[in-house]
């Protein structure tokens, strides 16, 4: 069986690398579990320029250096599609309300993902690729893949 390919919302990056409560720890647990392999972890080239901007506080001088370490490490393990002319294309052809969220559906389409991960599953308007949060994606993965992490210490 080919391996799960998940897109990460840009939320879920920032809830782990920076290390947002309540969501920090099913955030690191989806990362970790990509890391070791369990799945594919993607996201669009674009994200970085935005994760860069966020993680560093508007690119604050003292923060930037350990936002591009952290992104580095990410960077390490997670695939990254490229970002181009097809997809702003399709992104502006949708009439989503959420540009950033069409642009990310159209990546997940493009890495043909199985899942799309994020805290804000209501603005993807799509039933065409499965939308979780981080902890209705270790249930579906239960339930559906028949992998179960409620048992794993992490």
């Amino acid at each position: 069986m080919a391996k799960l390919k998940v897109l990460l919302d840009t939320n879920v990056i920032v809830d782990c690398l920076g290390a947002r409560e309540p969501f920090y720890e099913l955030a690191r647990r989806v990362l970790l579990c990509g890391r070791v392999g369990e799945f594919e972890l993607w996201l669009a080239s674009s994200q970085f320029t935005d994760l860069v901007y966020i993680l560093s506080n508007g690119g604050a001088k003292s923060r930037l250096a350990p936002a591009l370490s952290a992104l580095q490490g990410l960077r390490s393990f997670v695939n990254v599609h490229p970002v181009g002319a097809a997809e702003i294309d399709a992104m502006l052809a949708t009439g989503w309300k959420d540009p950033e969220d069409a642009l990310l559906f159209e990546v997940a389409m493009r890495v043909r993902a199985d899942a799309i991960i994020t805290r804000n599953a209501s603005d993807f308007e799509t039933t065409v690729i499965n939308v979780f949060d981080c902890e209705g994606f270790f249930a579906w993965l239960s339930e559906s893949v028949g992998l179960d992490y409620s048992e794993i210490e992490f």
